[in-house]
């Protein structure tokens, strides 16, 4: 599997079309791929996965009742990030899943060369995450937060260069709640900080070079006596656009889970993900 995905990938740097963007939140898309899975608690979570996910924004609507008649409000919105399928004696091992109820965002398009401009501006308001990871041992993991602003910064390079670079960064402040399958370990309930950052290096027939990264961490306030929870996830890989339509993601990532316990040792679990994924957009 792994050799053929890097073929595949290779095939990726020789195809030309019109580069979209792919952390667009009002970008509804649907995904499936095929990944190779290890680093789990067990090697019976080892192997070949079938992976699914997607967005969808149930309303849009031009931003005009807050002066900005070129930005975008979208209401409700489901994303739908992993959904990992194994063999029949694993069967459904990860999901996560989430809904957004007022998300705006802002895009430039105009934008001058030579230096970083900010490309995009996001805010998402009441946003709620919930997931299951058998291949970490984590029973349970949700999320919310009161909101998520995020703003991507773009440089272009002079003299009709095809190479740009894009810097994104995103903080959420909210709450979560967590179980671990490790009986040891109490649930988890506390207040939590969200931080998440893109490095993009693009080429207008190439594709997108990228670090995709995010950690939301919990806290506690007075005498620690409770478990926090740290949830992680990081990923790298090169991603390309074949038509208006349709996009191909090569990538690399880790995923990681840590129970902090105050009267026990640490629980640290991770995950590794080599994967090939095809995204339609609509």
């Amino acid at each position: 599997m792994k050799k053929t995905a890097l073929i595949i990938a290779g095939g990726i740097l020789s195809a030309t079309s019109v580069l979209a963007d792919n952390w667009d939140l009002g970008q509804n898309s649907a995904r499936a791929g095929i990944g190779d899975v290890d680093w789990t608690i067990s090697p019976i979570y080892h192997g070949t996965k079938l992976l699914l996910g997607g967005r969808y924004s149930f309303l849009r609507e031009p931003a005009t009742a807050y002066e900005q008649p070129d930005a975008e409000i979208l209401k409700y919105r489901i994303d739908l990030t992993n959904f990992q399928v194994g063999d029949s004696q694993t069967d459904l091992e990860y999901v996560v899943a989430g809904f957004t109820y007022w998300t705006y965002q802002k895009k430039n398009d105009n934008l001058p060369v030579g230096k970083f401009a900010t490309e995009r501006t996001q805010l998402e308001l009441l946003q709620f995450n919930a997931s299951f990871d058998d291949s970490l041992g984590v029973d349970y993991y949700a999320e919310f937060n009161a909101g998520r602003i995020g703003r991507f910064w773009k440089y272009q390079w002079p003299n009709g260069s095809p190479v740009y670079l894009t810097f994104g960064l995103n903080g959420s402040l909210g709450w979560s709640w967590a179980s671990s399958k490790d009986t040891r370990y109490a649930d988890v309930s506390n207040p939590t900080l969200g931080l998440w950052n893109v490095l993009i290096i693009g080429h207008e027939r190439w594709g997108e070079f990228y670090v995709d990264s995010r950690v939301v961490s919990g806290y506690t306030f007075g005498e620690p006596k409770q478990t926090l929870s740290r949830e992680a996830n990081a990923r790298f890989g090169i991603r390309r656009d074949f038509t208006d339509n349709i996009a191909l993601d090569f990538y690399g990532e880790k995923r990681s889970f840590h129970f902090a316990a105050f009267d026990i040792p640490d629980l640290y679990t991770k995950a590794r993900r080599i994967a090939l994924e095809l995204t339609y957009k609509f």
